[in-house]
């Protein structure tokens, strides 16, 4: 499967809230990262799954406006939408992908 299909399927369930469907895009080990400093935020499928139930509580959508491929790697500018309060951001994600999982994230934000 090509690597911009298991982002673009992660999107998806993101977009839809649909949280079984958004951890199954996701390696058991996944690891999240803040970009520059590698501080870790998120470790392993089970904290994935308990911070984003949180998240889609409000409803998020996320607007690719722009994406790159480079190796495993796949390059997204995204605006992400609270969809109760309609505040949005602005943020690159970086994701890795081995064996067609996403295995880690890095999130550069404004």
């Amino acid at each position: 499967m090509p690597i911009e299909k298991v982002v673009q399927q992660q999107i998806e369930y993101y977009n839809s809230q649909d949280i079984e469907g958004f951890a199954s895009t996701y390696s058991d080990d996944i690891t999240v990262y803040t970009f520059p400093d590698n501080t870790i935020t998120l470790s392993g499928k089970q904290a994935l799954i308990e911070r984003y139930t949180e998240t889609f509580k409000k409803k998020m959508f996320a607007d690719i406006k722009n994406r790159s491929i480079v190796g495993n790697k796949v390059i997204d500018w995204e605006i992400a939408t609270n969809g109760t309060t309609g505040e949005s951001t602005s943020l690159m994600a970086i994701y890795e992908v081995n064996d067609n999982l996403i295995s880690k994230v890095w999130f550069i934000r404004e």
